[in-house]
């Protein structure tokens, strides 16, 4: 974060710089100075962004203002991580980053090869303060001949207003043209007040307690993402009746806790409990010189309020001290001061000055964890903000689920850089926000989380995942911010896969997204979420039924992939295939092949010709050409038996020959002599095959004579073979010795026929190895017959889990459960 935190304030240095010699400069210079104010108070101001400008744009020769911001003045307010100084950092440089120069300046400079003893004219103190902000070692001081033109001699040609100036006049040195004669003397003051603290500004001009901003003041907003003005309504906390009358018995008031607990907001209602609206505050920047305090406000009217939110940054001796306390309580101004609940038990318990500061103070401690009654406090009040952190805050409290929200969106939204160190970790939150707009409630399982991150594939907006693990993008995202929480936040053991490890995003993370409808969850989530959530029946009812919602209004709409969603979605075959159908009517031509696939398998070929044609065309060396051809085998048996119907012989030989293709035996053979009957005799070889078919060889050869002496060369062929001799097991154990996928588990087969068991089994083994099934179910069978059924039963589950029809149903038969058998 350090590293992170430095980068940027670099940057914003650079955007500033540029601006403060642009024509916007005075806008520029407002917006940063207001971000200082808001984020470190007015002490914190660079004192080079307040300096006044001459108000030219170089055109004449004049000199333009110098600029030298460094990122040193934003680092220490971004690395506080106070009131969304990085996120407003980041809208300030979007704001301003692409305004373009004026005509690049060409300052004079001193020669910095200058001796020290050479009298360089400097500017003096009241020139210094123009600005109205006093100037501090710590800061650059201007120097003449850095901001003014330089000097020589006891007068210089000046023109301008100085040459009206009479005797005694003072004349500062910047903005201006001098046409004519001036003798001026310019002292250079030093400072003692050490390097990076800061003065105290005149109490005239210090907010009221009813004017203050109490961002600025400490209390951290409630996320950009807010729906009400400002910061949400404050909730009373049971602590607040325990403070009433603190400024007439104390005069420190310590508020402690953990991060983001609400400190600084419950010790604000107490200063607004015990002053009066015009009582005016001073909260100092951490290192400001209190020293000065009481004599400013000596002799005063009015009432006087000394805010220290985090009180460590505000001890030491320029800051708050036991003898600084005691001249404030005589003056009558109370002090209250917040602090973590670390930092007060180092400087409480540690010895030393600070010690005995604490033990003069009241302090009091806000739990992150809400009584009862506050929370019927907090309903009472019938805010969405405060409603929302207290439906979604987890084990956070409500104060920090509306404090952490916009710092954690600020580091997601970085690591989506595409020079990101963290590009897997930016994957990893948008799948597990992206999960829970899909209704996945509670704790998502590890392999849900990969396979949806898997599943955004060229889309991801991030750099590569592959640059980062998945366990280090985990080991990130759970990573606490301010000591809260992480963007991840694990979750109770739940074995889904191989891993039992759950998380789930962080509550106001989803609440971002879901008021993000410009980006819809990809359908390629929703998939993984609908399938991917069937290790508990309520999510993954949950999951239908927000898609369900979602894609039924999209549908209407005339979105295709929204049809195809609800496709997917129902239950009920015919709904889904007419949803189905709907999207690739609708431009969803990729799955015209899943329609026709559909409409085949329910007989309905002239329907899913043109869709299977679809898909044909457009992936021709996939399945859909095979389908097709099925359709058109289909459409073939139903006009052939229409012909059939007609007494046509011709349709019923080739009615018999597709059923003969597709094994129906029985049929073929009614529809052959059916024709032979009828003296159709083209019907001779197809009746004959099947009669080889049933071990009829007598009347096959018959009918093969026949065909043969009428001209028909297979039936010729086919003659001849049935008349050579029986193949013996050897012919047929060489015929399998190749070394096809099938061979191994065939060749068993023939030794198993053979009597040679082992032999047998060596060969099934080998061919399950190879992969097929068969093989598997042929040595559960030889087990069997070996009297060994607990081994048979093994390799019947081996058969089963490759998907074997007839394993499946030897294990059906013994009772065993095949869909959950596992090897």
């Amino acid at each position: 974060m350090e590293r992170e935190s430095e980068e940027l304030a670099v940057w914003a240095a650079e955007v500033l710089n540029r601006g403060l010699l642009s024509e916007n400069r005075e806008e520029i210079r407002r917006a940063f100075v207001e971000w200082f104010v808001r984020h470190g108070g007015a002490g914190s101001v660079p004192a080079q962004i307040t300096s006044p400008f001459d108000g030219s744009d170089g055109s004449d020769g004049s000199e333009e203002t110098l600029v030298e911001v460094e990122g040193r003045h934003f680092e220490a307010w971004l690395l506080s991580g106070k009131g969304g100084a990085l996120t407003d950092l980041f809208e300030l440089i979007d704001r301003f980053e692409q305004t373009p120069w004026l005509p690049e300046p060409t300052p004079q400079r001193a020669d910095p090869t200058a001796r020290s003893s050479e009298r360089v004219p400097q500017v003096s103190e009241p020139a210094a303060q123009l600005s109205g902000h006093p100037a501090r070692s710590s800061e650059r001081t201007p120097q003449l001949s850095e901001r003014t033109p330089q000097l020589s001699g006891p007068a210089a040609p000046l023109s301008g207003p100085a040459a009206l100036a009479s005797s005694g006049d003072a004349v500062g040195y910047y903005g201006g043209n001098y046409h004519g004669p001036v003798v001026g003397v310019l002292n250079q003051h030093t400072y003692a007040t050490p390097p990076g603290v800061f003065v105290v500004p005149d109490p005239a001009g210090w907010p009221t307690v009813e004017g203050a901003d109490l961002v600025t003041l400490g209390v951290r907003p409630a996320g950009r993402r807010a729906t009400g003005p400002g910061l949400p309504p404050y909730v009373p906390r049971d602590l607040d009746e325990t403070l009433r009358g603190w400024t007439t018995q104390d005069r420190l008031l310590v508020i402690t806790g953990g991060p983001l607990t609400g400190k600084s907001r419950t010790a604000w209602a107490a200063v607004v409990r015990e002053t009066e609206p015009g009582t005016r505050v001073y909260a100092p920047a951490p290192g400001t010189d209190l020293r000065g305090l009481p004599a400013l406000l000596r002799g005063r009217d009015g009432a006087y309020v000394l805010w220290l939110d985090e009180l460590e940054g505000h001890l030491g001796e320029h800051g708050l001290t036991v003898g600084l306390l005691a001249e404030l309580r005589t003056l009558g101004v109370p002090v209250v001061a917040t602090m973590g609940d670390d930092a007060y038990d180092t400087h409480r318990f540690g010895g030393g000055p600070a010690s005995r500061l604490m033990t003069l103070a009241r302090s009091e401690r806000v739990s992150s964890g809400w009584s009862e009654q506050e929370v019927e406090r907090l309903t009472g009040l019938r805010d969405d903000r405060l409603g929302e952190a207290l439906d979604r805050r987890g084990a956070t409290g409500v104060t920090q689920y509306l404090a952490i929200g916009a710092e954690l969106r600020a580091q997601w939204q970085r690591a989506g850089r595409s020079n990101s160190r963290h590009p897997y970790g930016y994957l990893l939150i948008r799948a597990a926000t992206d999960l829970a707009r899909c209704g996945v409630t509670g704790d998502i399982p590890r392999r849900l989380l990969e396979e949806t991150c898997r599943s955004y594939g060229a889309g991801r907006s991030a750099g590569r995942p592959d640059a980062e693990s998945f366990q280090e993008a985990v080991d990130w995202a759970v990573q606490p911010l301010h000591g809260v929480t992480g963007m991840l936040v694990p979750g109770a053991p739940l074995r889904v896969g191989e891993s039992e490890e759950t998380w789930r995003p962080y509550g106001s993370l989803v609440a971002d997204m879901e008021q993000e409808a410009a980006r819809a969850v990809p359908e390629a989530v929703w998939r993984c979420a609908l399938e991917g959530t069937k290790y508990d029946a309520g999510v993954h009812l949950n999951v239908r039924a927000t898609a369900d919602i979602l894609f039924s209004a999209r549908a209407r709409d005339g979105d295709a992939g929204a049809m195809h969603m609800l496709s997917l979605l129902s239950e009920n075959e015919a709904t889904a295939l007419d949803w189905l159908r709907k999207a690739v009517d609708a431009g969803k031509k990729e799955l015209a092949g899943q329609v026709g696939e559909r409409l085949l398998g329910q007989g309905e070929a002239e329907e899913a010709l043109p869709y299977l044609r679809v898909a044909a065309e457009a992936k021709p060396d996939g399945p859909q050409a095979r389908l097709v051809g099925e359709a058109h085998l289909a459409l073939a048996e139903q006009w052939l038996r229409k012909a059939v119907a007609d007494a046509d012989m011709a349709a019923t030989h080739r009615l018999g020959d597709l059923l003969l293709g597709r094994g129906d035996l029985s049929e073929a053979m009614d529809h052959y002599i059916g024709a032979e009957m009828q003296g159709y005799t083209p019907v001779a070889r197809s009746a004959a095959v099947s009669f080889l078919l049933s071990h009829e060889e007598e009347a096959a050869e018959v009918l093969l004579a026949r065909a043969a002496a009428d001209g028909d060369e297979g039936a010729a062929e086919l003659l001849a073979d049935i008349r050579k001799p029986r193949q013996s097991l050897d012919d047929a154990a060489g015929y399998f010795a190749g070394d096809g996928r099938l061979d191994a588990t065939h060749q068993a087969v023939v030794a198993e026929k053979m009597g040679l068991p082992e032999e047998a089994r060596q060969g099934y083994e080998q061919g399950h190895a190879r992969g097929d099934a068969y093989a598997a179910y042929r040595l559960a069978l030889l087990l069997e017959k070996q009297d060994n059924p607990a081994e048979a039963t093994l390799w019947y589950r081996k058969a089963a889990d490759m998907g074997h029809p007839a394993a499946r149903k030897a294990l059906a038969e013994r009772s065993e459960d095949t869909a959950t058998v596992r090897e």
